[in-house]
């Protein structure tokens, strides 16, 4: 295991519940239990030691995209006109508050930040651009780059590496 796990209270089997936590927040701590070798009272007690300690930061639901009516991935890279901290923490606080912001990053190299944008249509994403950007005058560029495809999408980290270097 790496340095940063020795150094916590999470062990081999909190990782293997936590990487079939991630495929499906809903499991019951039964087919967790059976899957890792735990009583499910003994499951559910680690899973609850993980979310009470921040390991588990949320349970989500991933919505199909396509199916609601999100059908523009736009990732933008946005350079500010000045790097003050109070400028950055204004466009950080403007992007957490943005629900179309789906995933956004404080970058290095050609842009201060990257964000992945979603849309139902290209003349719906022109709208949020004149109100997002274009009215705000610490923005000095952004450019667009449209999704083409998604080939993967998700947010599972890849614990079995972890588990295998332990």
């Amino acid at each position: 295991m790496n340095s940063k796990l020795e150094e916590s209270s999470i062990d081999e089997i909190d990782l293997k519940l936590l990487r079939l936590l991630q495929r499906d927040a809903l499991a019951s701590t039964e087919n967790l239990g059976d899957e890792v070798g735990l009583s499910p009272t003994a499951a559910k007690r680690r899973v609850n030691k993980m979310r009470a300690g921040g390991v588990i930061a949320r349970n989500v639901s991933i919505a199909d995209h396509k199916q609601l009516g999100f059908d523009v991935f736009s990732l933008v890279f946005v350079n500010l006109e000045r790097d003050r901290r109070d400028i950055m923490n204004n466009f950080k606080r403007a992007i957490r508050e943005h629900p179309r912001i789906l995933q956004a990053f404080y970058t290095t190299g050609d842009a201060d930040f990257v964000l992945l944008v979603v849309s139902q249509t290209l003349a719906d994403y022109e709208e949020f651009t004149q109100k997002f950007f274009w009215e705000k005058p610490d923005i000095k560029s952004f450019r667009t780059m449209i999704v083409m495809e998604s080939v993967k999408l998700g947010l599972e980290f890849p614990l079995e590496e972890l588990i295998d270097s332990g």
